[in-house]
């Protein structure tokens, strides 16, 4: 009998083990942070946003999933055909400003969650709680910019040769003062005129926010890429240039094999 219940107890921890191996997440990527924010005029349509925690080497985001949803995918507005690069002990965003996750869901309410699992190209599927944030307000669109006389400039420059263990960036900007507010999370600091922050994105895929004219790369994968910043206000609206479009700077970079 006792031989019996042992089987029994090593076939259990076998299974449990064996479940645990083929459920268990990238220990490299971690995502934090997932919101579902409804479209004001389209309830149904959500805009996910989330932070990718990477500790490992780089990674490509390539598509996302959830059992629950009508419709989802991710898109990149401003760079279709780039692929979605989380550089190596580093972080990407998917942000309503840059690459994101839409998603149809009849069903979702305001503050409950759902399973949502994104699929890289190394670490295979990373699955977190996604949670319905209600309906977004922040918008990034240029009809809510914000023009100046004289108009901000900012332009980018690599300190150093772009290879694949990254690199050090210069933002330099005329018209233009980077304010760090103290608390990140707090209410927005008020509108003053030629202040702000930056935006980095990596083909599309948003690094994080500038608060001062230097920023490191973190590893890269071997190919062409695409860093841009867009300077934007303490409010969070893009500053437009003369011609009505929104201040940004281009770099194309080539990383070796």
């Amino acid at each position: 009998m006792m031989k019996r219940v042992l089987a029994f107890c090593l076939l259990g921890a076998i299974a449990a083990a064996g479940y645990v191996m083929l459920n268990r997440q990238d220990a490299t990527l971690s995502l934090v942070g997932a919101k579902a924010f409804a479209m004001a005029q389209r309830p149904s349509m959500y805009m996910v946003t989330l932070t990718v925690e990477n500790t490992g080497a780089p990674d490509v985001i390539l598509s996302a999933s959830t059992p629950d949803a009508d419709m989802i995918t991710v898109v990149n507005p401003r760079h279709s055909d780039s692929v979605l690069v989380v550089p190596g002990e580093s972080q990407g965003i998917l942000a309503m400003d840059g690459a994101h996750v839409m998603l149809r869901m009849d069903d979702f309410a305001e503050g409950s969650f759902i399973p949502l699992t994104l699929t890289f190209e190394n670490a295979g599927e990373v699955v977190t709680r996604l949670q319905n944030a209600g309906v977004t307000t922040m918008s990034h669109d240029p009809s809510t910019g914000v023009a100046t006389e004289p108009a901000p400039s900012v332009s980018l420059q690599a300190t150093d040769a772009p290879n694949a263990d990254g690199f050090s960036l210069r933002i330099e900007v005329e018209n233009f003062t980077f304010y760090r507010p103290k608390d990140e999370f707090a209410e927005d600091p008020a509108y003053v005129a030629g202040q702000g922050h930056g935006h980095l994105y990596l083909n599309g895929l948003k690094l994080g926010r500038l608060y001062e004219p230097g920023f490191d790369i973190g590893q890269l994968p071997a190919g062409d890429h695409v860093l841009e910043v867009a300077l934007n206000t303490n409010d969070h609206r893009p500053y437009l240039a003369a011609d009505g479009r929104p201040v940004v700077a281009r770099l194309e970079i080539q990383v070796a094999e």
